[in-house]
């Protein structure tokens, strides 16, 4: 393995500054930004040093997200909630590093940035039915562990929209493009509607606490598809 794909910390958090991924992100996904890229860092350093592929980062991803619903409606409600949050971080966390080594290494692929698409996809719909299975369970105890309820319906629902979102973005072009440059009272607006994503994996143990705030799901989900349809109409002109 050569020297440009062994970077020490330094160097990715240096390459990630001055690219243009850390403006996209503080625009577009500015809690990934600010709370999963640092952590991500050491992980890919890690990765890259042990020679982990990129596709093998993803596919790891996509095993903690498939787990989260069975965690969700398996483990005590407490020890449920708390796993919940710390594997849904993880796995945003992991879907920076997969970019980190893809781009460093000089491997990034249509393949790649096509599995990338899948297992992001699938995170929120795993994650938002997984928050929803715990405001189920916490409304009926330790003992209830439900397929199916009002909340997971509520939550699966918000997932669905919070796709919609995604694909209102990708066919008008990308969903991390507009608003980039200088910050005024719209973009910044724009920028925390749409950055907010990365934070939801803690409300897992906000939900058991008071499982209503399955809501904000509702609310954030359709907050994000009316981001999608103002920035396909600034693309429209």
């Amino acid at each position: 393995m050569t020297e440009s794909q062994t970077p020490s910390v330094g160097a990715l958090v240096r390459n990630y500054l001055h690219s243009p991924k850390h403006d996209e992100e503080l625009h577009g996904n500015w809690v990934m930004a600010l709370l999963h890229r640092w952590p991500g860092f050491l992980l890919s350093a890690l990765f890259l040093r042990a020679g982990i592929s990129a596709n093998a980062v993803t596919l790891t991803g996509a095993t903690f997200a498939l787990i989260l619903p069975l965690m969700a409606w398996l483990l005590p409600v407490p020890l449920a909630a708390w796993t919940v949050l710390v594997l849904g971080s993880l796995v945003i966390t992991l879907d920076c590093c997969d970019g980190d080594i893809a781009r460093w290494t000089g491997s990034a692929s249509r393949h790649g940035a096509q599995l990338d698409f899948v297992v992001d996809m699938a995170l929120w719909g795993l994650l938002y039915g997984s928050l929803g299975l715990l405001a189920d369970r916490a409304g009926v105890g330790d003992g209830g562990a439900v397929v199916t309820g009002g909340w997971t319906a509520l939550a699966l629902g918000s997932a669905w929209l919070r796709l919609l979102a995604r694909v209102i973005n990708d066919a008008a072009g990308g969903g991390q493009t507009v608003g980039q440059g200088p910050w005024t009272v719209t973009t910044a607006l724009t920028a925390f509607v749409a950055g907010l994503s990365g934070a939801l994996p803690f409300l897992a143990p906000l939900v058991i606490w008071h499982p209503a705030l399955i809501w904000l799901l509702a609310l954030y989900a359709i907050a994000d598809v009316v981001n999608a349809l103002w920035r396909m109409m600034v693309r429209a002109g």
